[in-house]
């Protein structure tokens, strides 16, 4: 009996059993196109034992960045920005993939109202979500300081029949949107005017420190599930789309095509990849308009060991 229960034992330490895993990424955003590599990874759990990944979808009130300093959830979706941010007011969280090569803000408006330039904005109205950075550093350095700020709330109807007014949105998406519904549309690209925040998913210095086989789990689940969904997009589109309203099949395929062209890497085995210098220079744009001080370090805010191969 007592070698029975010395072999049952020794068993026990070799073959260890793991309860799985479960980590919920809050998305900064309503379901989307540019968010298709995250629902693949939730598509793709059944195939894996080790890790259950939930995703759960945001909007305009959704502070991703307190909902993961907090321990509301385990990782979310932000701007590079918004992790400096809340880096700098006392937040230990670090980036750790980068879905897109920048977060595609856009400024949209009517066209043929006399606007040629995006000085020629300044006075209208403008619905934004209040408080965002990269409108704090469009506003100073383009000067817009009469433009009229109330909040987002995605009223397509509002802007339809407002024709002074312009709107924050997506690049990949609301103008698309608004080509559906048959709303005239023209856009100011934030990237082309300057600002080129990272699209970045984060998690806490906690779980790095203290579970970063989980991370690394994530962050290698992560990869596979982007580049699936750029071959076959069909999956993650019937999912966004039975969970949103706000997409059609056109609209899904024209943000997975803009994706391909202009906000990932040409190699898709880089997704993921971040470049320090890019957190030193947008730091450095944030700090000119006061959103950070002087003396914040940038390279606290993201960890590049995760995601493997960036730099060969």
């Amino acid at each position: 009996m007592k070698k029975i229960l010395i072999s049952v034992i020794a068993l026990t330490f070799a073959f260890p059993i793991f309860a799985k895993k479960e980590v919920t990424l809050l998305m900064d955003w309503f379901p989307q196109g540019n968010q298709s590599g995250f629902w693949q990874a939730q598509l793709d759990n059944q195939y894996h034992d080790d890790v259950k990944i939930t995703i759960k979808s945001g909007g305009p009130k959704v502070r991703t960045t307190t909902a993961v300093a907090s321990g509301q959830v385990e990782f979310g979706l932000g701007g590079s920005d918004s992790v400096m941010v809340a880096n700098s007011k006392g937040a230990k969280i670090k980036a750790v993939f980068i879905n897109l090569n920048h977060v595609p803000y856009t400024l949209v408006y009517h066209p043929n109202t006399g606007v040629n330039s995006i000085q020629d904005l300044n006075g209208r109205r403008f619905a934004v979500v209040m408080g965002i950075t990269y409108w704090k550093w469009v506003k100073h350095t383009y000067k817009l300081d009469k433009v009229k700020e109330f909040p987002l709330t995605g009223d397509l109807g509002l802007f339809a029949k407002t024709p002074n007014m312009f709107q924050q949105g997506y690049s990949i998406f609301l103008p698309a949107r608004m080509d559906a519904k048959g709303i005239p549309n023209a856009q100011f690209k934030v990237a082309d005017l300057g600002y080129r925040p990272y699209s970045a998913l984060f998690t806490t210095e906690k779980m790095i420190k203290e579970n970063p086989e989980l991370v690394q789990i994530v962050v290698d689940r992560l990869s596979i599930a982007f580049h699936k969904s750029l071959v076959d997009s069909k999956p993650t589109r019937d999912l966004i789309l039975s969970k949103s309203k706000k997409t059609t099949v056109a609209i899904h395929e024209n943000a997975i095509d803009l994706m391909k062209a202009d906000f990932l890497p040409a190699d898709w085995s880089k997704i993921g990849c971040q470049d320090p210098n890019r957190w030193v220079e947008l730091a450095n744009q944030m700090k000119e308009v006061d959103v950070l001080p002087a003396d914040f370090d940038p390279h606290q805010s993201y960890d590049t060991s995760f995601k493997k191969g960036c730099f060969n």
